[in-house]
Order: structure tokens, then C-alpha cells, then sequence
């Protein structure tokens, strides 16, 4: 019996079904309470909005579950004649992230927030629901077994071994010992976003679609043809 190692890809793209805005809020200052109120404040007004994003079905969700303040010198000028002098200054920010289904809503409140003093978007991120990943997989764990079962042949014909039986198939990194694809993820995703203030009254989005990827490695088989 001869054996035949071989490798299989497939890939399911998909235009994004969720988008995800990462921001923080951000004051600083010479006095503490004034940064905090800031900050407080601001913050307070955004989780309002996005609630009601999630209540109008247009978010999905959001959450915020990061808070940071700290204390820096900073060192300014003191006068025309020259010379600096050290003033002691607060930091504060805390983060939000709001995760939108209807695309459009979420350009427009991008546009609302870019205007807020102290808001900082600091990315955009695109995903996938979980019900179209799950069914993009299963599409692409088929397509890339199929493929494997395709090429082993193609290699026992083209050396006369005859049919071919599976013995073995790995997922990405399962494979001791090989190059079965090391620790490379199951699936990958790869997406952008271009913005615009377009007017004032909303941000253009153009999300990427969504590349699902899976690479299969199979063991098979394969009898020595009979001679004669």
C-alpha cells in the first residue's frame, strides 16, 4: 500500500453582517473632579444613545467595561523670557463599544459623534452572525475535503496505484509532527471600512466582504496496480 499525503482548501466569502465601533472618551486637566465630570458626562450621554440603538433593533449590543484615569506632568512654558515649569494634569477616559446590524445607523451616529469634544473612534471591526459563519464553514469543511479526496487520486492515477481510501484528515494545526498548517486558525477574516464625513449627516462605510478559509490535510491510501 502506498500512501498519499495531500492538502485541501476552500473558502465561503460573505458581505459583512455586523459592524462594531471601538471608541473612547477622554478629558484632561488641572483639576481631577472637572476631568472626571467631563468624562462622566460624555460617556453617559453615548451609553444612552447606543441603548436606544439596541432598543430600535438597529445594535445589536453594547458593552463597556473599561475605565482609566491617571496623573502626568507636563511641562509648559512659563513665561516670553523662557524657561519651563512642571504643572501637574489629570487624565481620564473610558471606553464603549456598540455593535450595529443596520449599517446605516451606524453611519449616521459615526457622523452624530465625530462632532462630541472628547470622542475618539478608534476602530471599526466587521464580523460575520454566527448562524452564516457556522453555515459558511460547513460549506467550506466539504468543498476542502472534496478537494483532497480529488487531488490523492489524481496522484494514484498518475502513478497507476488505483483507487484510493481515506486513512486520515486534520483540521488546520492538527497534524503532529507535519506541515499540516502549524497553528494557523480554523477560518480568517478580512475586512476595512473607508470613511467620509459626506455632508455632515452620515459616515460612508464600505466594509469588505468577509472571507471564511478552511485548509484540511488528508492521508490516503492507494494499492499497487495489479500487474498483467
Amino acid at each position: 500500500m502506498t500512501r498519499i499525503a495531500v492538502e485541501g482548501q476552500a473558502t465561503r466569502t460573505h458581505p459583512a453582517e455586523r459592524g462594531t465601533v471601538n471608541l473612547h472618551v477622554a478629558f484632561s486637566g488641572t483639576l481631577r473632579n472637572d476631568v472626571v465630570d467631563q468624562v462622566a458626562r460624555t460617556h453617559t450621554i453615548l451609553v444612552e444613545q447606543a441603548r436606544a440603538h439596541v432598543s430600535a433593533g438597529a445594535a445589536e449590543k453594547w458593552d463597556s467595561d473599561s475605565v482609566h484615569s491617571y496623573v502626568y506632568d507636563d511641562r509648559v512654558k512659563a513665561s516670553q523670557a523662557g524657561g519651563k515649569q512642571r504643572v501637574r494634569r489629570f487624565r481620564a477616559s473610558a471606553r464603549l463599544s456598540v455593535t450595529f446590524r443596520d449599517f446605516e445607523a451606524l453611519s449616521t451616529w459615526l457622523a452624530d459623534i465625530m462632532d462630541v469634544d472628547g470622542v475618539e473612534i478608534d476602530r471599526i471591526s466587521w464580523d460575520l452572525t454566527d448562524e452564516t459563519r457556522k453555515t459558511l464553514l460547513a460549506e467550506a469543511r466539504i468543498e476542502a475535503a472534496e478537494e483532497t479526496a480529488v487531488r490523492a487520486q489524481s496522484y494514484a492515477d498518475a502513478l497507476g496505484l488505483g483507487p484510493v481510501a481515506p486513512v486520515a484528515i486534520y483540521e488546520a494545526g492538527l497534524r503532529g509532527g507535519g506541515n499540516g498548517g502549524g497553528n494557523a486558525p480554523m477560518y480568517a477574516m478580512r475586512a476595512s471600512a473607508m470613511a467620509d464625513a459626506g455632508g455632515g449627516t452620515q459616515v460612508e462605510l464600505q466594509p469588505r466582504d468577509i472571507d471564511v478559509d478552511i485548509t484540511l490535510s488528508a492521508d490516503y491510501e492507494a494499492g499497487v496496480a495489479a500487474e498483467g
